[in-house]
């Protein structure tokens, strides 16, 4: 079932992923050039300010640990703080440096610097991951200056609270401008992956479901894995007397009840016209054929408000060929067909 919660989080990730790029590019280039200011450093104190080498260069060390991070890990609710995290140590590296300078009127330019580092970080951060983040910015600037005592503090709050409130601002448009585009994504992927009439799966969905370039299933559909292939009796009788869109009934009444048996996981698609596939995910063979005859039989005996129907149904075993289980499966459907129809045929024991 999928609940509000998840739809969140889902909306989030898809944020995150949209932008992520963008968001490891910004942190990565920020950390890179963060020592250039050592530049002004030195024009400070008319000499080589070697006292703020250390604080200039040791950002590069959580730089290299994000990187690395960004390799393993893609869900937003790591990233997306640990890219805040880094920014704000930009910002207390710049803090610490200040502490050395014998001007501070400057620190000013430097924080305004960091409100626009932060408002690139929140294209793809929630908004309530942003506003916090952003807060923290005035935050630090009242914490440090218990020790760095800034000239022009008056200055740096007129100037930072205001700018707080106005890319927080845009960042609440922007998220609700993102999901007009998610909702519209989600639609796209929903009419390209599911088929119109039935509501199920159709053969799009196939590059999710094989591991591209060795024959396999997906890892993520599990070890024991069983294969059916259904298709309805004499449907093409079914059409021919009562027509096409009763047909059509027929069709969404069959696989209202084939979803019945179907877990979470279970992938059923629309393989043909009246043919199904469907994948069992950790499912014994045993427990495949048990399955089908449940299916058979509840199809058999069940009113779908235009003519009784009965379905065929081969069953296979997944070894480690997906190829192999859908031949099997199919060849198993075709026994079942000219056995008499209405059965359940397993080839794999």
């Amino acid at each position: 079932m999928v609940t509000k919660e998840m739809d969140k989080k889902d909306f989030y990730q898809s944020k995150y992923d949209y932008y992520s790029r963008f968001a490891y590019l910004v942190v990565v280039m920020a950390c890179l050039f963060a020592p250039t200011f050592f530049v002004s450093d030195c024009q400070l104190f008319g000499r080589f300010a070697s006292e703020t080498v250390l604080p200039r260069l040791i950002i590069w060390i959580p730089m290299l640990l994000f990187m690395w991070l960004s390799k393993k890990v893609t869900s937003y609710k790591i990233m997306v703080p640990a890219s805040y995290a880094v920014i704000h140590m930009i910002m207390w590296c710049t803090i610490w440096a200040i502490i050395y300078l014998p001007d501070k009127t400057h620190a000013n330019e430097g924080f305004i610097i960091m409100h626009m580092l932060f408002f690139a970080m929140g294209f793809c951060a929630p908004f309530h991951y942003a506003v916090v983040a952003h807060v923290l910015v005035i935050v630090n600037i009242l914490v440090s200056y218990q020790f760095n005592h800034y000239e022009n503090m008056d200055i740096m709050l007129s100037l930072g609270i205001p700018c707080v409130v106005g890319i927080c601002a845009i960042h609440y448009f922007m998220e609700h401008l993102y999901e007009d585009h998610y909702h519209t994504a989600k639609k796209l992927e929903y009419i390209s992956m599911y088929d119109a009439l039935t509501g199920v799966l159709n053969r799009n969905v196939w590059p999710r479901v094989i591991e591209e370039g060795t024959g396999r299933f997906a890892p993520s559909l599990g070890k024991e894995i069983s294969v059916l292939m259904l298709d309805i009796d004499h449907f093409k009788y079914v059409n021919d007397t009562y027509g096409h869109i009763k047909g059509d009934v027929v069709l969404k009444e069959l696989t209202r009840r084939v979803g019945i048996y179907i877990k979470e996981k279970d992938y059923i698609i629309r393989w043909g016209g009246e043919e199904f596939l469907v994948i069992l995910t950790d499912t014994s063979l045993e427990k495949a054929r048990a399955l089908a005859e449940k299916m058979r039989e509840d199809v058999a005996r069940s009113d779908n408000g235009v003519c009784p129907i009965t379905i065929s149904i081969g069953v296979s075993k997944y070894k480690d060929s997906y190829k192999e289980a859908l031949d099997a499966a199919d060849h198993a459907l075709y026994r079942a067909k000219n056995s008499g129809r209405n059965r359940v045929e397993v080839i794999g024991d």
